[in-house]
């Protein structure tokens, strides 16, 4: 008898240990999200919060991949989010580097911007992100930091563009408490080339370290403000 009340309980108990939908994490975006592998940014992050995450992100990957193949195999940011098999609490992401990397320094440069986030919240980035809102997720988005002083890049035209993004992003994240921005240029001092990859662009292991704990105090920061 003593061992048919308890079979209620263990069996509640293997339920409540099983179930990481509670605490899901998704990770999609590009380079700067895939960089590093097991040390990477989505790794970091569910290691300071104690939580799993699944990790879409790819490097070459757009927001929007013209290329219907290649959005097919992961290089589309927005073909990375799907609700299934999700329930995701949070999704984090990057993403627009690519999409804008050939129109840098161009006078292609600010449609190309504006169609990713325009000055009135709107565009692909913020078109994503209210899709994954919409299925109750929170969503944490990291805008990118500089490249290293010390060389520039193939990037390094495009800061002015990032600068503008990531300040559009902070406005969108103002109007709604369930989107977290983090600018990584906060946590990455581009003097301080133990921050960045050999190649000045990409972080570091110790720069993913470094922007997945920031990102984990700024979702439970909004945790608790929920």
């Amino acid at each position: 008898m003593r061992a048919a009340l308890l079979a209620p309980f263990a069996l509640l108990a293997a339920c409540v240990a099983t179930p990481f939908s509670d605490n899901a994490i998704l990770a999609i975006g590009d380079s700067v999200m895939a960089w590093n592998g097991a040390a990477g940014i989505p790794e970091a992050t569910a290691a300071a919060l104690g939580r799993p995450v699944t990790d879409r992100s790819k490097s070459l990957a757009q927001v929007t991949n013209p290329n219907g193949a290649a959005a097919a195999l992961g290089f589309d940011i927005t073909r990375q989010f799907t609700g299934a098999g999700g329930g995701w609490d949070w999704v984090i992401l990057t993403g627009g580097g690519n999409d804008i990397r050939g129109d840098c320094a161009t006078p292609r440069m600010d449609a190309t911007r504006d169609a990713l986030i325009g000055p009135r919240g709107t565009g692909d980035i913020p078109t994503l992100i209210a899709r994954i809102r919409s299925t109750g997720a929170k969503v944490a988005f990291v805008g990118y930091y500089d490249g290293a002083e010390a060389s520039p890049t193939g990037f390094t035209p495009c800061q002015p563009a990032f600068d503008v993004m990531n300040a559009r992003m902070a406005q969108l994240a103002a109007r709604d408490p369930g989107l977290v921005f983090l600018d990584a240029g906060d946590v990455i001092d581009s003097g301080d080339l133990a921050l960045y990859a050999p190649d000045l662009v990409h972080p570091s292991a110790r720069g993913s370290a470094l922007i997945g704990r920031a990102l984990a105090t700024a979702m439970r920061a909004a945790e608790r403000g929920s």
